[in-house]
C-alpha cells in the first residue's frame, strides 16, 4: 500500500497507533485532494491495525483471567487436599489412641508385622470444643469461660517535611473475646461434673513409630535327612 507518510504502520505499538491516527486526520485539510486520498487509505489501514491490536489486549486480559481463575481452582483444590489428609490423621491416631485403651496398663506399645508405634501419655488431658461458649447457658458461661480482653494502641505523628510535628495522638483499640477455661474444663471433667454440650475431654497420646526389623530365622533342629542334603553331586568325580 502507497502511504502518505513514512511510518512503518505494523511497528507501531496502540498508543502510536492513536497518535498517528489523530495528527493524519488533523492533517487532512491541508493536503491536496490526491494527498488526502492517499492519507484516508493510511487511516484506514492505521485504524484496522490499531483495532486488532485493541482485540489482542482483550485476549490477553482473558489469558490472564483464565489462568488465575485456574490457579484459584487448583488452589481450592490444595487446600480440600490438606483438610482431607488433616481430617485422615486425626482419625488415624484417634485409632491408636483408642485401640491404647485395650492394652494392658504396662504396655503402651502397638505392633504389626513391619512397624511399631510407642504411644506416650500427653501431660495435660485435651480439651475439644464444637459449640461456641457465647451460647453457652449463662450459669456454664460464669464457670467454665473466660474472657479475654486485648488493647492495642496506635500512635500517630504527623510532621512537617523539615521534621516539625504538626500532631500527635494516639488511637487506642479493645477487643474482647469470651474463650472456654480449659482448666476449669479439665478440673471439673476429673471431678466428673456435667460439661456444656460440645464439650469433650481426652486423653491423648503422643505417637512414635518405627520400622522393625526382624532378624534372619536359622533353623535350629537338624535336619531329618543329613546325608541326603550333604550328598555330592553324582556328576563329581
Amino acid at each position: 500500500m502507497t502511504q502518505l507518510t513514512q511510518a512503518k504502520l505494523k511497528d507501531l505499538n496502540v498508543l502510536k497507533l492513536y497518535e498517528h491516527y489523530d495528527a493524519l486526520e488533523k492533517s487532512l485539510p491541508l493536503l491536496t485532494p490526491e494527498s488526502q486520498e492517499l492519507a484516508k487509505a493510511e487511516l484506514e489501514a492505521c485504524a484496522d491495525l490499531r483495532s486488532e491490536k485493541i482485540d489482542r489486549i482483550y485476549y490477553a486480559i482473558a489469558s490472564h483471567e483464565d489462568a488465575l481463575e485456574r490457579i484459584k481452582k487448583e488452589g481450592d483444590h490444595i487446600t480440600q487436599a490438606k483438610r482431607h489428609h488433616e481430617s485422615q490423621l486425626r482419625s488415624l491416631k484417634g485409632l491408636l489412641n483408642y485401640l491404647r485403651r485395650v492394652l494392658p496398663v504396662d504396655s503402651n506399645k502397638i505392633t504389626g508385622r513391619n512397624y511399631q508405634f510407642t504411644l506416650v501419655k500427653k501431660k495435660e488431658l485435651t480439651v475439644e470444643v464444637s459449640t461456641d461458649p457465647e451460647f453457652w447457658h449463662t450459669t456454664e458461661r460464669e464457670l467454665y469461660c473466660i474472657e479475654e480482653t486485648v488493647t492495642t494502641t496506635k500512635r500517630v505523628v504527623l510532621r512537617s517535611m523539615s521534621g516539625e510535628v504538626l500532631d500527635e495522638r494516639t488511637e487506642p483499640k479493645t477487643t474482647t473475646k469470651v474463650l472456654p477455661n480449659l482448666d476449669a474444663i479439665r478440673s471439673a471433667y476429673q471431678e466428673g461434673r456435667q460439661l456444656p454440650t460440645g464439650v469433650k475431654v481426652i486423653q491423648e497420646y503422643s505417637v512414635r513409630s518405627k520400622r522393625i526389623f526382624s532378624e534372619p530365622r536359622v533353623d535350629l533342629v537338624p535336619s531329618e535327612y543329613p546325608a541326603e542334603l550333604l550328598r555330592e553331586d553324582s556328576s563329581a568325580d
